[in-house]
């Protein structure tokens, strides 16, 4: 029986006895911990420059509507012209009148995330009449101003300006970011030097501070009109260019750019294991489906431990895999077909999906956290491929994503699970990488790093540890030790530590092969994502990650079975001793001495990292890498396609 099958809702079986704190039926809190804060060896890919253009109706796509403007005129204070197709300047119009004319100019920039690097702006007009003496100035403006509003009396309906004209000291700043003097009509482009770029890059940091250009002169009576962006000619309309370095590498969650290019290289050329992955399991997957119809919720919930309540739950893991799967084959294929039926399922999940239900001991919304951990373990990767790989997803749906996932995923995961949790918290710390990432938000990638830190010190134990495996901060006693009773309950009736034989355990081993895998995948797919943004977390936990891997391949590979259900085999005296008092299976406590094992689709990124890239070994994950690949299906919650992302990739895309 698959594992997705009978994890949600939890009808199979593996029930835990009343009492005993598990990786699911704990409340909900944090840490309790600041995680420590470690510097990892830099080794990624590094973040290459991008520009963009901010153009009405043109740039980043024809759906672009950020650009306001209009131009203010003294002689009429109180008529606002913001439809207008010209943006006029002068110190005497009308002519001959004395009388002053400026101009307004804001573009949205919230397609550049906030903490990325400014490197260089260009603003574009079409003059269609020039000037000549002196220049006519860029300032900032000070205030919040209205396209349908701004007069020369006033910035809105609502507000006056300090001065008339936005000449007061809180309407524009008094720095001149850049001057225009164009001679002649037709194209002409500025270049804002260091003050234009440092206020740029403010509007970036804190788009609320964005109020936009205050075009001006001091003494200059021979008049400047530009086309505005109501002009007619689309290309005549201001543009504002910029270049910049983002916080992250895009796309870099779960795989880069230069992975995806390597697959679809390997599947053009016949080469294995990619193409009959491609082939044989990718292009012909139940959820390959084009003319899928998504299933999205307002509001989830999700029950477990005797609650079978399901609204939304086992349809939005399907939803994602879906999504996911259709990315792919929108990469490799580039048919469209791929992506538009992507993109519909995630536009459905952006528009309606509120929140995810969890209130404390109720049963019936008791897996609300952990469905949040997978479907944000899930849904950013076909996000985040969708959006920067041409797919014609346009960039406010994208964004309306993102804002759904920090509105209705992330509240879930964002502290953890108390009690330790193993395949919950690692979840939970893979899905805050990605929404992270997706959402360029540098803060939360680094509160993802220190989750990982913690967490994959409480998975899997090895000796180095003490006597003892790492217990999770409310499993502690104020002197660090175990709280009684907790340390047994917790690892399913593991009872030696500290010995050889037993470095690498991981917590759920003893609860069943399934759960532990799922920290495994977790654990790996975080810390590959971590390495493409440029944060080594692999190397500061290479020992405790190989040991892990190979303790487990050890008995799943003579003992699982090959069409991935899982099987109990008897162990040696010293593994899961206690196992029957803590683990029942329909209703029945198991036998001591006993593990529950399965292959399921993970593996190759551990393997990938640490064989292939750094040349270590592990035999056991090795023979098992063969097992794995031929296992059906392929996907299994985040444990989906890896062997034809991730196999023998090695160092593609990193820096060394």
């Amino acid at each position: 029986m698959r594992l997705s099958n009978w994890l949600w809702p939890r009808r199979l079986a593996l029930l835990l006895v009343p009492g005993v704190l598990a990786a699911c039926g704990v409340p909900e809190s944090s840490d309790g911990d600041s995680p420590h804060t470690v510097t990892e060896q830099q080794q990624g890919a590094l973040a290459s420059d991008v520009t963009v253009s901010f153009q009405q109706g043109v740039s980043p796509s024809a759906s672009y509507a950020g650009v306001t403007d209009t131009w203010l005129q003294e002689n009429l204070p109180s008529t606002n012209v913001g439809a207008d197709a010209l943006l006029r300047m002068d110190l005497d119009y009308p002519a001959g009148s004395g009388q002053a004319a400026n101009a307004l100019l804001r573009f949205d920039l919230r397609e550049i995330p906030a903490g990325a690097t400014v490197r260089s702006v260009q603003l574009t007009f079409h003059v269609t009449n020039r000037t000549g003496g002196e220049g006519y100035f860029l300032y900032t403006a000070g205030r919040a101003w209205n396209e349908a509003e701004a007069t020369w009396a006033r910035a809105s309906a609502a507000s006056t300006w300090s001065a008339p004209g936005a000449r007061g000291a809180t309407d524009r700043g008094s720095t001149v970011l850049g001057t225009l003097l164009p001679t002649v009509t037709g194209t002409h482009t500025v270049t804002l030097g260091a003050q234009g770029l440092a206020a740029v890059q403010q509007w970036v940091n804190n788009p609320t501070s964005n109020h936009g250009f205050v075009l001006d002169a001091l003494t200059n009576m021979d008049g400047l009109d530009l086309a505005s962006s109501e002009a007619a000619t689309l290309a005549q309309r201001p543009r504002l260019t910029v270049t910049y370095t983002p916080v992250f590498v895009h796309p870099g969650l779960h795989v880069s750019q230069a992975q995806l290019d390597f697959v679809k290289a390997k599947i053009a050329v016949g080469a294995e294991p990619w193409a009959s992955q491609f082939a044989n399991k990718l292009v012909k997957s139940s959820h390959a489906n084009t003319a899928w119809v998504p299933r999205p919720v307002e509001t989830m919930q999700c029950g477990n431990a005797g609650s079978t309540v399901d609204i939304g739950c086992y349809d939005s893991r399907q939803d994602a895999l879906k999504a996911y799967t259709l990315a792919l084959l929108w990469y490799h294929t580039r048919e469209q077909r791929y992506a538009d039926a992507a993109i519909r399922i995630l536009d459905a999940y952006a528009d309606t999906l509120q929140t995810i239900l969890y209130v404390g001991s109720d049963n019936n919304t008791h897996n609300g956290p952990l469905q949040a951990a997978w479907l944000a373990e899930l849904f950013p990767r076909s996000a985040e491929i969708l959006r920067y790989s041409g797919s014609g997803w346009p960039r406010e749906r994208a964004i309306k994503f993102g804002e759904m996932l920090k509105r209705a995923v992330l509240p879930r995961i964002i502290n953890g699970w108390a009690g330790g949790g193993s395949n919950w918290n690692n979840s939970m710390t893979n899905g805050v990488m990605n929404i992270a990432i997706y959402t360029d938000d540098r803060a939360l990638f680094e509160r993802a790093l220190g989750m990982w830190r913690v967490h994959v010190k409480e998975t899997v134990y090895l000796t180095t540890d003490g006597a003892v495996p790492i217990p999770a901060p409310d499993q502690r006693n104020a002197d660090g030790s175990w709280k009684s009773g907790v340390l047994l309950s917790t690892w399913r009736g593991q009872t030696e530590f500290g010995t050889t034989r037993v470095n690498g355990i991981s917590l759920e081993a003893c609860r069943d092969f399934g759960h532990a895998t799922m920290s495994i995948a977790s654990l790996s797919q975080a810390a590959e994502t971590a390495l493409i943004q440029g944060v080594d977390l692999y190397s500061g936990q290479e020992a405790r990650l190989i040991a892990g891997a190979e303790f487990m391949a050890r008995y799943i590979v003579p003992h699982a079975p090959a069409n991935g259900d899982a099987t109990t085999i008897p162990v040696e005296s010293w593994l899961c001793a206690r196992r029957s008092e803590f683990v029942k299976k329909n209703g029945v406590p198991v036998p001591n001495n006993t593990l529950e094992v399965q292959i399921l689709p993970t593996w190759e990124i551990l393997y990938n990292h640490f064989v292939t890239r750094k040349g270590r070994s592990m035999p056991s994950t090795a023979a098992l890498l063969p097992r794995v690949r031929g296992v059906r299906p392929a996907t299994d919650l985040q444990m989906s396609w890896e062997t034809l992302t991730h196999a023998g990739v090695g160092s593609v895309g990193l820096e060394p």
